[in-house]
């Protein structure tokens, strides 16, 4: 097993408290659920199944885990789907610099394909990846007009999904993989340019293009002498931003923004959402708000008991 995927100290010690956890719970220290929605807070699990369908999410293979970030994004957002959430309104608000009242939740959001030429439709099909938003906070600017908070949720995982066109073997062109120059003299070159087998292009650099004048221009802090700063841990943040710049040039949106929301003690993810804001024009077009957070807020709110399983669930 490449080093990758070997789980890390804090994983490994997140996943001792969760087995212990559900001792307490269901007396087995089993890592997976019968059923996914066992996962889930009490209280909550019927409107994640609603959820699931409406937002039609594509359910992770390990949805069932202890450790599943999918459901761990469902627990800490659920409340606010249906519930109050003037408190996340004015914290997200301050964190991105800008009045925001949020209309409403969306899980797993995936842009339809014209925005950045994934997939074919509106929707992927079971053979077509795509980007996926965790969570995605539709809102409305103090102008009234629309904008857009997209989130992206970690709990155990070492960093951000990488490229997997560097270890293709069609990869013809791995020379501009390895040449951060090479790159941005020509992103046109890049093997993530076009899906496979398909006529169309990814829209990614076209749409950093669009806003910043060049694609080296939407990331200054690259280092033009190592290799493409999107073949590791940058990979996953760049598509949500292309995203979240998309949504602005078709006109969805006024403003779009894009942050994290991570377990507070993981270190592997902070330390590459770190490397990330260098990367950018501004380190603050990169927020963080921490899991620990999100239960204060819906704490204030009045969900207490949903706040006191997460923090004992969580270890948070």
């Amino acid at each position: 097993m490449s080093d990758r995927y070997q789980p890390t100290k804090f994983a490994i010690s997140l996943e001792e408290h969760l087995k212990e956890w559900r001792y307490g719970v269901d007396g087995t220290r089993s890592k997976m659920w019968d059923c996914w929605t066992d996962g889930i807070c009490p209280g909550y699990r019927a409107l994640a199944e609603e959820v699931v369908r409406t937002d039609s999410v594509k359910l992770h293979d390990y949805a069932a885990h202890l450790l599943s970030s999918q459901v761990f994004a469902f627990n800490l957002f659920l409340p606010f789907r249906e519930g109050r959430r003037a408190r996340l309104s004015e914290h997200v608000s301050d964190l991105v610099g800008a009045w925001l009242t949020i209309d409403s939740v969306c899980f797993e959001w995936v842009p339809p394909g014209a925005l950045l030429g994934e997939i074919e439709g509106e929707r992927p099909k079971d053979n077509e990846p795509a980007t996926a938003v965790d969570v995605m906070l539709w809102c409305r600017l103090a102008s009234d007009q629309p904008a857009a908070v997209l989130i992206e949720v970690k709990l155990s995982e070492k960093g951000f999904t990488h490229c997997n066109g560097y270890k293709s073997r069609a990869n013809r062109r791995t020379d501009v993989c390895e040449s951060a120059r090479l790159f941005f003299d020509d992103p046109s070159a890049c093997y993530l340019r076009r899906p496979k087998r398909k006529r169309r292009d990814r829209r990614y650099w076209e749409i950093f293009a669009a806003t910043y004048g060049s694609v080296s221009e939407a990331f200054p802090g690259a280092d033009i002498d190592g290799p493409c700063l999107f073949v590791g841990d940058a990979q996953q943040p760049m598509r949500n931003l292309a995203i979240a710049r998309g949504l602005e040039q078709e006109g969805t949106v006024a403003r779009a923004y894009f942050a994290l929301c991570a377990h507070d003690d993981n270190p592997d993810v902070a330390r590459h959402w770190a490397e990330w804001r260098e990367l950018l024009p501004d380190s603050d077009m990169a927020p963080s708000l921490p899991a620990s957070d999100v239960i204060c807020l819906g704490e204030a709110e009045g969900y207490a008991d949903w706040a006191a399983w997460m923090r004992n669930r969580y270890r948070l």
